[in-house]
Parts: structure tokens; sequence; C-alpha cells
């Protein structure tokens, strides 16, 4: 794991800062969401839209560097795939987090991290694979 690690440091760190532009982006629009509507489930999902349409945008042109002469829309749904899955862990873990310690700002630093983990291996091994 540790070669692993300090092979892909420089694309780890990419991953990391547009995930952070992406995050912040999400965040914000899961809070003000919250906040006007009280629902929790909502404002995580459209939150994470929002997030989705900027990481797709890094990970292809920055992140990845993927210049495959796959077409635009199916490298997107691909995309879109596991970062739905990766969307119902972080949602599913939001839920939880903030069933047990009813704080929704923790709860989503934790599902945040789950639904990254998933979008990192997913893209890299099934996506942007070399």
């Amino acid at each position: 794991m540790y070669k692993s690690l300090k092979r892909n440091k420089k694309q780890i760190l990419r991953f990391f800062v547009s995930g952070l532009i992406a995050s912040t982006l999400n965040f914000m629009c899961y809070r003000a969401l919250y906040l006007i509507f009280g629902n929790l489930l909502l404002a995580s999902i459209l939150g994470y839209c929002i997030g989705i349409i900027i990481s797709f945008i890094f990970a292809k042109s920055w992140v990845f560097k993927n210049r495959s002469s796959q077409p635009l829309i199916n490298s997107f749904s691909l995309f879109c795939f596991i970062y739905f899955l990766g969307g119902i862990e972080m949602s599913l873990v939001i839920m939880f987090i903030n069933y047990l310690i009813e704080n929704y700002k923790i709860a989503w630093l934790f599902g945040a991290f789950v639904g990254s983990l998933n979008n990192y291996l997913g893209s890299k091994y099934l996506l942007f694979r070399k």
C-alpha cells in the first residue's frame, strides 16, 4: 500500500485538491438547502450533484489527465455511476452518523470521506485507467 501511495502521490494530491473545491461547493449547496428546507436527504443529494459535475471536469482534465477517445457521454455516464454509488454511501453514512450524534455538519464530513474513497478508487481503476 505504501508503494502505491508513493507512486501516485501527485495524482492523489490533485484528487484531494479538486475534491476540496468540489466538496466546498457541495457543502455550500448542502448547507443552504438544509437550512432552507430542513430536509437532510434532499440537501445531501442535490449538494452531491453539484460536486459531481465539478469533480468530473477536474478528474478528466487535471487529476487523471485522460485523453481517451471514448465519447464524453460514455465517460461521464460511468463517472456518474461510480459517483452515484459514492453518493449512496455518503448519504447513508450522513444519515447514520447524524442519528448517532445529531450534528449534520460532522455527519457530512464522515460521509464525504467514505464517498471520496469510493470515487478515487472507482475513477482510477475503472474509468481513467491507463
